[in-house]
């Protein structure tokens, strides 16, 4: 794969490519976007042909925020020469997912990588990002992809959708998967039908059991996809606070069944008091 193939993003890769060309592009960079449109693709792309070597592009976070002591391990092996290759690039997935203590143990390599070192940091909220990391950084920021891109990209892996998919995933053809993967769009088809019945506080506990034996990470995708689906609507501005809220209840190991009555009772409770 090269930069030439990758769906979308035209502007940015058409600027990156300049950048190359021009053999200017910035040791630290931030790539900025919501999740699963192919920014760790593009980041691994420009790694590989910055130093000439898939072997010399390392990618950590992935699974989680990057501890201080992967971000500790991973200067120590940026700093050390190359065997091979023109360099050494490092990508850093989920940067807004790190702790404190691991973002000011970042700041020095970023103020000063080695001449042939690069450093990518991805993230789809920059603003958690500390000002410091920022300000050591060139931002690239990434669109969601438009709909005809998405389904291109779901088609060209033989993966069958429909429309309700293209609507859940907001641009991202990554989330598209999971959904794809996931009970997610049959909740949702669920949550719409009890949104719409009388009497939702005496029916909750049977809506809610549907939520029970979710993991928390599809419920973060449940929620996600709300925020896809409500996006272009009215309803957005009242649901927002509670999908964000409700996310950070999630990282605090509540459980599904348990956030999603708490969303519901809240809308319940705020047209209460109206």
């Amino acid at each position: 794969m090269s930069l030439n193939t990758i769906i979308g993003h035209s502007f940015q890769i058409n600027k990156i490519k300049e950048l190359l060309q021009k053999d200017a592009f910035p040791q630290s960079s931030i790539f900025s976007g919501v999740e699963g449109i192919g920014k760790k693709l593009i980041a691994f792309e420009i790694l590989k042909t910055l130093t000439k070597s898939e072997m010399n592009v390392k990618v950590i976070g992935t699974e989680k925020g990057a501890t201080i002591e992967e971000i500790r391990e991973s200067s120590s092996w940026l700093f050390t020469k190359p065997q091979s290759g023109t360099g050494k690039g490092l990508i850093i997935d989920n940067a807004d997912e790190m702790r404190r203590e691991a973002a000011n143990a970042l700041l020095k390599t970023l103020e000063e990588p080695p001449s042939y070192g690069y450093i990518i940091l991805i993230t789809k909220n920059e603003n958690a990002l500390l000002p410091t990391i920022k300000s050591r950084c060139k931002i690239f920021r990434f669109s969601r992809l438009n709909n005809s891109n998405v389904a291109y990209i779901l088609e060209k892996q033989g993966l069958e959708y429909n429309e309700k998919i293209l609507k859940l995933c907001g641009g991202s053809p990554g989330i598209a998967i999971r959904l794809l993967e996931s009970q997610v769009p049959e909740l949702m088809e669920e949550f719409s039908s009890f949104l719409k019945t009388k009497n939702k506080a005496q029916n909750l506990l049977k809506f809610s059991s549907s939520f029970a034996n979710i993991s928390r990470e599809e419920m973060e995708l449940f929620l996600t996809a709300l925020e896809n689906l409500l996006l272009e609507k009215d309803a957005f501005f009242q649901w927002m606070p509670l999908i964000q809220k409700a996310k950070s209840y999630l990282k605090f190991f509540a459980k599904p069944q348990s956030v999603i009555e708490w969303m519901v009772l809240s809308t319940l409770f705020k047209k209460e008091r109206r």
